[in-house]
């Protein structure tokens, strides 16, 4: 999905586990008039599903995917903004081509687990999640999901809760359950020795009753001394659904700002 102008500088917003670029449009909208915003769905989500479900997905694929996708656009330099799993997919596309970054914004996103324990832990739990996904169906799936204490402050919006459920539910089980079996944090390459090599503008955002993510832009801010860190007031993990206009306001002054709206996209 594209919104504004193809000259305009590109902005890409890349979505979570369970959602699609449409999840973004009214966030994008706002940006449109001096931005080309670029959301597309993720791999396995939404309508990008026309792929071999035997072939495997890691974030290298995710990262070749987007640089294949900004080629055919074009959009050389781009300004990046990635919630949780498109979080983690911007991250790791920023560190491999930092010369294509205008702007980075990660909201609830990890650079990655490094004990092996833990990461170890993970993978059975996401091994776990994809059997029920398969097991139950997304309905049953998605329903649990949103359970989980970081998703809770959504309840204060049961029409916008519904909404995201309703979309998520409507996903191909069978990739759902190879996304977060084969893109699970415990796979996932550690990025924490490359952050103080990022010198472009970086946003790092989280809500305030997602404490363990407040946790993680704090050490990410400690290895980045450039970024800015925010942490939004009456939202959990999934700030930009709940606090859209906090969010808004925030991408315009931390990033946006920080590199002119002309500046060269090409």
């Amino acid at each position: 999905m594209f919104i504004g102008n193809p000259k305009n500088p590109p902005l890409v917003f890349l979505h979570g586990f369970l959602g699609s670029g449409k999840s973004w449009r009214d966030i994008a909208e706002t940006f449109s008039e001096n931005y080309f915003c670029i959301l597309p769905d993720l791999p396995g989500h939404g309508e990008n599903t026309k792929l071999d479900l035997n072939s495997t997905i890691n974030f290298d694929y995710l990262t070749n995917w987007l640089s294949q996708l900004l080629d055919e656009i074009p959009a050389p330099k781009i300004h990046l903004i990635g919630y949780s799993l498109g979080g983690r997919a911007a991250l790791t596309f920023a560190c491999r081509y930092p010369e294509r970054i205008l702007s980075l914004t990660l909201e609830s996103a990890s650079p990655g687990i490094v004990d092996l324990d833990e990461r170890t832990h993970r993978i059975d739990e996401d091994s776990a999640r994809a059997e029920s996904i398969l097991k139950d169906g997304m309905s049953a799936f998605v329903d649990k999901w949103y359970r989980m204490p970081l998703f809770a402050s959504l309840n204060s919006n049961p029409e916008k809760l519904s909404a995201i459920k309703e979309a998520a539910s409507r996903n191909d089980p069978r990739w759902m359950a190879k996304v977060i079996r084969e893109l699970s944090p415990g796979l996932q390459t550690p990025l924490w020795d490359s952050l103080a090599k990022l010198s472009f503008p970086i946003l790092l955002i989280a809500g305030e009753k997602d404490e363990k993510y407040v946790q993680v832009i704090k050490k990410m801010s400690e290895r980045i001394p450039s970024a800015q860190k925010n942490i939004v007031s009456e939202a959990g993990h999934n700030v930009h659904a709940e606090q859209p206009e906090k969010y808004i306001e925030l991408i315009r002054s931390a990033t946006l700002r920080s590199v002119s709206p002309h500046a060269n996209a090409a």
